[in-house]
């Protein structure tokens, strides 16, 4: 019977041994991090990381929209991330994806003659829109290119291409593609 009471005690003691290094274990057990909650101050504008679900525009005022295109449309666009980023609180590259985002998503790959474009719509008055003055301030490849549609009676793919190149809108470019004479080379 001694023995058995000896055996019985090693087995609780035992028991009890288990169970606290349970209890101790289980506290050593990595844990997530808790959620972080972004709340701007004015201390902090843009330091805490905001998260991609929400979408924190409400500093988008129809101002800076329009500021940031044009910072993005004239290549700035370190400019229009930071402006972004002080008027969402945002973080760096939350910031950099939106404005990357708006670029790609407001500029057509067809659009690649946008600075030739600006400059021709710019040196053009509503008072000078006539064909010459136009194919002088195209580049010789587009006014070629031109003259062979008109040429082929593709009167709507001659439009679309000085709109492209100009800038200019539907009602004048038609015009002046109806009053184009091409040149032959």
């Amino acid at each position: 019977m001694d023995d058995a009471l000896w055996i019985i005690g090693i087995i609780v003691g035992l028991i009890v041994v288990v169970a606290i290094l349970a209890v101790a274990l289980r506290g050593m057990r990595p844990k997530l991090p808790e959620p972080q909650v972004f709340t701007p101050t004015a201390a902090t504008p843009r330091s805490a990381p905001a998260s991609s679900a929400s979408a924190p525009t409400s500093g988008l005022t129809p101002d800076v929209v329009a500021e940031i295109d044009r910072l993005v449309g004239a290549g700035h666009k370190i400019h229009a991330i930071k402006l972004y980023r002080d008027h969402t609180g945002v973080g760096l590259k939350e910031a950099k994806d939106r404005v990357e985002h708006r670029s790609a998503s407001t500029t057509a790959p067809h659009l690649a003659a946008v600075s030739n474009a600006t400059a021709v719509h710019s040196a053009i008055t509503p008072s000078a829109l006539t064909p010459s003055t136009v194919r002088a301030s195209l580049p010789a490849s587009v006014a070629s290119e031109i003259d062979a549609l008109i040429a082929r009676d593709s009167r709507i793919g001659a439009i679309k291409l000085l709109r492209e190149q100009t800038g200019l809108g539907l009602k004048e470019s038609k015009l002046l593609i109806d009053a184009w004479v091409p040149h032959r080379s």
